[in-house]
């Protein structure tokens, strides 16, 4: 929870940023963002669940990277824990990859009319 309250300030800051430089379209460059680095919490997720599955690796089961670990965190480690919290993170990293070409679409359409 804590990574994506990071995550989400990041992406606000990156967005006033964008905008205060004159970038155009720079709140779907901020949603392009937010995708990049969801993409980047699946891809921990997945190797950290995959990883759980392989008792001869770990000494029991553990958190197998630093971002997997900022997004589960320290309690209740288990095997369906690791695989709820890899589904969440492809249905969260869906919607926002969906979502993204309507923002560009209404950002285009909004600042073609300014």
């Amino acid at each position: 929870m804590i990574f994506l309250s990071v995550c989400i300030i990041f992406v606000a800051i990156s967005i006033v940023v964008l905008r205060k430089a004159g970038v155009l379209y720079s709140f779907s460059k901020g949603v392009a963002l937010a995708a990049g680095i969801s993409l980047l919490a699946v891809a921990c997720l997945a190797q950290n669940y995959t990883q759980s599955l392989i008792p001869e690796a770990n000494d029991g089961i553990s958190i197998s990277n630093q971002i997997a670990y900022w997004i589960i965190g320290e309690d209740g480690w288990s095997h369906d824990l690791f695989l709820n919290k890899f589904k969440q993170s492809i249905f969260f990293t869906g919607i926002i990859i969906i979502l993204y070409p309507v923002i560009l679409v209404a950002e285009s359409k909004f600042s073609s009319k300014a």
